[in-house]
């Protein structure tokens, strides 16, 4: 991504991420291959972004049952191409064939399993696996916090070793600095801020802080183990007496079990409702992925549009 549409500070918000999607489309518009586009929230979502512009969705799906979708929604389909196929294995297979071979930019799951789109993404013949680890990097802002955040992995990597950490950490710093943080501050998180050699966490969140300090993961500064508190209160990490550059400002929080991310994430959905806004991106393939619970909001939808868009362009 050019200097030119990226953010300039590191006080991103969601706004800001809508407002450079816009614009790095002006240039491109990506392109994002949906399978299982006939369920009426998702078609809502992805006329919407073609209406504003930043994306152009390919529409892997029943297409009677697209365009019934449409009439009864009164929703627009200007912008989005259809590709009439009913069965979900077919769809998701089609839809990330179309990301590998270049005619996609984005790969989205619509109203099809999980499983079934992870296998086809994963699939050697037409999946966007690559020689990267493929991690979920979820994006949210707070209220009373004045930047959005990053969490990772929250449900790609289940039980992440300690090499397999280092790859997330590294996707994550990908995904901010594409978002406008110029440095992200990276807090890997445990339970307590000693080193603890009995606690898995800790001893891996020491490593990856060390390997950081000379060099062998660049473009942020990373410390740990740190305690969430410690990580995001600047008033907790004074209390404690927690000497860190990153204590109380963390921009990225890596956990260390996809349970731990999930019930993270789930509870800024479900605890903080509306002062909480959320996206998810799966990246590490060939492009960005876009995996959203069918529980995820309208705005969560969007938004993980915005952000896998915008790091499609970088």
């Amino acid at each position: 991504m050019s200097s030119k549409t990226r953010v300039k500070n590191s006080a991103v918000r969601f706004d800001d991420i809508l407002r450079v999607a816009k614009k790095v489309a002006k240039s491109h518009t990506p392109r994002v291959a949906v399978a299982g586009a006939h369920y009426p929230i998702v078609l809502d979502v992805l006329c919407d972004v073609a209406r504003q512009g930043f994306a152009a969705p390919l529409l892997y799906g029943d297409e009677t049952k697209i365009r019934e979708i449409a009439r009864k929604q009164r929703l627009s389909l200007k912008g989005c191409e259809i590709i009439d196929v009913s069965d979900p294995v077919s769809a998701s297979r089609q839809a990330a064939e179309a990301a590998r071979s270049g005619d996609a930019d984005v790969l989205m799951k619509g109203n099809v399993a999980t499983a079934t789109i992870m296998k086809a993404a994963l699939d050697d013949e037409v999946g966007i696996k690559t020689d990267r680890l493929m991690s979920h990097v979820a994006v949210f802002e707070v209220e009373g916090f004045k930047r959005v955040m990053f969490m990772s992995d929250g449900g790609i990597v289940i039980e992440p070793d300690l090499a397999q950490k280092v790859e997330i950490v590294k996707n994550a710093i990908q995904v901010a600095r594409a978002l406008g943080v110029k440095i992200p501050k990276v807090a890997m998180l445990s339970s307590l801020e000693l080193v603890n050699t009995r606690m898995k966490s800790a001893v891996d969140a020491a490593i990856i802080s060390k390997m950081a300090e000379r060099g062998q993961i660049k473009g942020a500064i990373v410390d740990g183990p740190l305690a969430l508190d410690n990580a995001v209160s600047p008033e907790a990490a004074k209390l404690k007496g927690i000497k860190s550059s990153i204590a109380g400002e963390a921009d990225i929080l890596i956990v260390g079990h996809a349970d731990v991310g999930n019930v993270f994430y789930k509870t800024l959905t479900y605890f903080l409702g509306k002062r909480a806004r959320t996206a998810g991106v799966i990246v590490g393939g060939k492009v960005p992925m876009i995996v959203v619970s069918r529980a995820d909001t309208y705005d969560a939808r969007l938004n993980s549009i915005a952000v896998a868009c915008v790091l499609s362009c970088g």
